[in-house]
């Protein structure tokens, strides 16, 4: 699968936001907060119908700081999403804090509640007595 986040992978709706806040599970971090709903979309879809939603609200700063922690946002699902369960949707919100995080603080923290969450799929373990 191709590193990319087309629109059909993204929660553009407000009733898909609202979804998964009323029928997903939530994990929260300093920088981060997680909504996941998990078997929400059609699994025949393009990428199993994983998709995610990104908040960036005008709490954590001005235009500029929001538009960087967007970006910096949707680079981390852009490049861990080939690795997520299938007919899965998440919306990431963006904290206070994460306007003074760093990437590789923002990347520890999304990595540790997505696998929290059970939106990473579990990576195979190598069979015994293969090499």
């Amino acid at each position: 699968m191709a590193l990319t986040f087309p629109k059909s992978a993204r929660l553009t709706l407000d009733s898909e936001f609202r979804r998964v806040k009323t029928e997903g599970r939530s994990h929260g971090g300093r920088y981060l907060a997680l909504g996941v709903l998990k078997n929400a979309g059609d699994a025949s879809a393009a990428a199993g119908g994983t998709r995610a939603g990104l908040i960036a609200s005008r709490r954590v700063g001005n235009a500029a700081v929001r538009n960087r922690i967007r970006r910096r946002l949707r680079e981390l699902v852009r490049t861990t999403r080939p690795g997520w369960i299938p007919a899965v949707w998440v919306v990431v919100i963006a904290r206070r804090a994460a306007a003074d995080a760093t990437f590789a603080q923002l990347r520890q923290e999304w990595l540790r509640l997505a696998r929290r969450a059970g939106v990473l799929a579990a990576a195979k373990k190598p069979e015994k007595g293969s090499p």
